[in-house]
C-alpha cells in the first residue's frame, strides 16, 4: 500500500544565501565559515522550480532564510515570484534586522506576510559583542518599520544563554508588553559544542541552555501570562498572552520539550540540498533537477522521515558545524 506522505512536509525553509553581514557567536566561529562559490549558489529560477515541486507535494508555507537573506541582490523580486505561486498561502522571512528598516515596505508590497527577527540582546555593547559588530539601533528601527508595514505578527527570536544574556529576560518581556510583537525564547541547540552523552537534561538551567520551566517561573514574578490560542499557521512555539500587554511571549523548547514528532518542515540549503530535519546527517542534492524529479526526492524524504517516526536523535547526528550551514 502506498504511504501517504503529503502531510509530512507542509513547511519549506528556503536558504537563499550563505552570506551574512554579522558573525554571531552562537552561529559561527570568529573567523567565519568557508563560503560557497557564486556558481555553487542556486539561481532564483532553480529555487522557484523546487518550491513549485514542494507545493505540489503538500507544502503551503515557505520561509526565506540565509545566512542573511537581505544581503542577496534581487530578493524583493524573488519574494514577489514566490507570492505568485498558487498554493503558497503563508510566506515569511527570517532576518537579523540590520537592513530591515529600508526594506520592510517593499517586502510587504511584494507579498511577504510575516517576518522573524533574530535578536539576543537589547543592550548596545552586548549586542555588538554577540554579533561581532552589529548595531542594535538598526535592528530596533527595522522592527518598528516591519510593524508599520503590516508584516504581522513580527516575531523576535531570542536565544538565552546562561550567564551571558539571561539577565535580559525581563527587558525582552517588557518589549512584548509595549509593542504588538511576539517575543519567543528558544532553548539553545547544541551546534558547535560538545554533544551530550546522556539523555537531554531536564534541569532548570545549565551551561548549555536555559529551560522554559525556569523562564516561566521567573516571568511569573512580574507578569501574568495566559495560554494563547494557537494560530492557524501552527508551529513549535507555546504562546502566551501578557495580561495588559500588546504582544505575546512564546517558548520554543527543543531541549526539554522536543516537538520532532509534530515536525512538518523541509529545508533547502542555498547550494541545493534538501534536508528532512534540522538535525539530519544527510540530505539530497536537487540542484538542476526537474520539478518531477524534485517531487520524487521529497516523497522519498517523507517516507524516510515517517519510517523513523520523526524521532528526535537529540542533536547527535547533525553534520553541520554552525547554523549558517543549513539556513538557521
Amino acid at each position: 500500500m502506498e504511504t501517504n506522505t503529503r502531510a509530512v512536509f507542509e513547511y519549506l525553509r528556503l536558504s537563499v544565501t550563505d552570506r551574512c553581514n554579522l558573525r554571531c557567536v552562537y552561529c559561527m566561529p570568529a573567523e567565519g565559515v568557508p563560503k560557497l562559490k557564486h556558481s555553487q549558489v542556486m539561481r532564483y529560477e532553480e529555487m522557484l522550480t523546487i518550491v513549485r515541486a514542494a507545493v505540489a507535494e503538500g507544502v503551503f508555507r515557505v520561509r526565506v532564510t540565509g545566512g542573511e537573506p537581505l544581503v542577496r541582490r534581487g530578493l524583493t523580486s524573488f519574494i514577489a515570484e514566490l507570492a505568485r505561486i498558487p498554493g503558497v498561502i503563508d510566506l515569511a522571512l527570517t532576518t537579523n534586522g540590520i537592513l530591515l528598516a529600508d526594506r520592510a515596505y517593499e517586502l510587504a508590497n511584494a507579498g511577504l506576510k510575516r517576518i522573524n527577527v533574530s535578536l539576543d540582546s537589547l543592550r548596545p555593547e552586548r549586542f555588538r559583542a554577540f554579533t561581532r559588530g552589529g548595531e542594535i539601533g538598526a535592528v530596533l528601527r527595522g522592527i518598528d518599520s516591519a510593524i508599520e508595514a503590516g508584516l504581522s505578527p513580527v516575531k523576535i527570536n531570542v536565544v538565552l544563554i546562561p550567564g551571558e544574556n539571561d539577565d535580559e529576560l525581563f527587558d525582552f518581556a517588557a518589549l512584548a508588553m509595549d509593542k504588538s510583537i511576539h517575543v519567543r525564547f528558544i532553548e539553545r541547540m547544541p551546534f558547535s559544542i560538545a554533544q551530550p552523552t546522556s539523555p537531554i537534561r531536564q534541569s532548570k538551567s545549565d551551561k548549555e541552555f536555559v529551560s522554559q520551566e525556569y523562564l516561566m517561573e521567573r516571568l511569573a514574578s512580574r507578569f501574568s501570562l495566559t495560554p494563547a490560542q494557537e494560530s492557524a499557521a501552527g508551529g513549535p512555539a507555546q504562546m502566551f498572552s501578557i495580561n495588559g500587554g500588546s504582544g505575546r511571549i512564546g517558548f520554543i523548547s527543543s531541549r526539554t520539550n522536543p516537538f520532532c514528532r509534530r515536525c512538518n518542515r523541509l529545508r533547502l540549503t542555498a547550494s541545493g540540498t534538501l534536508l528532512p530535519c534540522l538535525d539530519a546527517d544527510h540530505g539530497i542534492d536537487v540542484h538542476n533537477l526537474s520539478k518531477k524529479e524534485v517531487g520524487s526526492v521529497i516523497r522519498r524524504l517523507a517516507e524516510e522521515k515517517l519510517a523513523i517516526g520523526k524521532s528526535c536523535p537529540e542533536f547527535r547526528r547533525a553534520g553541520c558545524q554552525s547554523l549558517s550551514d543549513i539556513g538557521g
